[in-house]
């Protein structure tokens, strides 16, 4: 495994943990704690910037009841097919906004992730100012939303597709009076994804 492998598999065993807790409504001192680690390297464990030992992996695992092969089964990307059954995939909530990872690329030379996004009336997500690498498009299933990138404004709402360079800040806000909901994909997947950020 070459060093962009190591790198790409650090940040996506930090995906999957801060996942599998904020879907749990766990927040990072209570399984650092449950660990025996601090919460600043188990926050530097999710967000892939340090390389944990396997008996510090048990121990988060441990303190997330999420056994250990599930881990390694999420994070592998050596099959040519992946296949995200209903109700086995990653899921992040917070404040009126839902992520669902509905599938990863399976070819860790082409990263790509696509997930299903519903956002509450008056609900906003985005990367609080900041862009990332990569490229996103999304198609609106339903309901209406703005969506602002750079100084830009715009307007989309169901049946609307869309598509923009992610290097600039953007934020999503459900604009209308039902649930937003839309299919994106991200590419190369980006962490902030995983825990979404929101403004209020």
């Amino acid at each position: 495994m070459n060093e962009v492998e190591l790198k790409e598999s650090r940040s996506r065993i930090g995906q999957v943990l801060r996942a599998y807790r904020e879907g749990t409504g766990r927040n990072l001192s209570e399984v650092a704690d449950g660990a025996g680690i601090s919460t600043s390297m188990l926050s530097q464990i999710e967000r892939g910037l340090v390389a944990p030992s396997l008996d510090t992996l048990f121990l988060v695992c441990d303190s997330l009841s999420l056994d250990i092969g599930e881990l390694f089964n999420r994070v592998s990307h050596r099959e040519p097919v992946r296949i995200q059954r209903a109700g086995q995939r990653l899921v992040s909530k917070r404040k009126g906004a839902r992520y669902e990872q509905l599938v990863a690329s399976a070819d860790s030379r082409h990263p790509a992730e696509m997930f299903f996004l519903t956002l509450d009336p008056s609900r906003e997500v985005g990367l609080g100012g900041r862009g990332h690498e990569g490229v996103e498009l999304g198609y609106v299933l339903s309901g209406s939303a703005t969506l602002t990138v750079g100084r830009c404004a715009y307007e989309i709402q169901s049946g609307d597709s869309v598509s923009f360079a992610s290097h600039l800040p953007h934020r999503l806000a459900n604009s209308g009076r039902s649930v937003f909901r839309a299919i994106w994909s991200v590419l190369p997947p980006h962490t902030d994804y995983l825990g979404i950020e929101d403004n209020g």
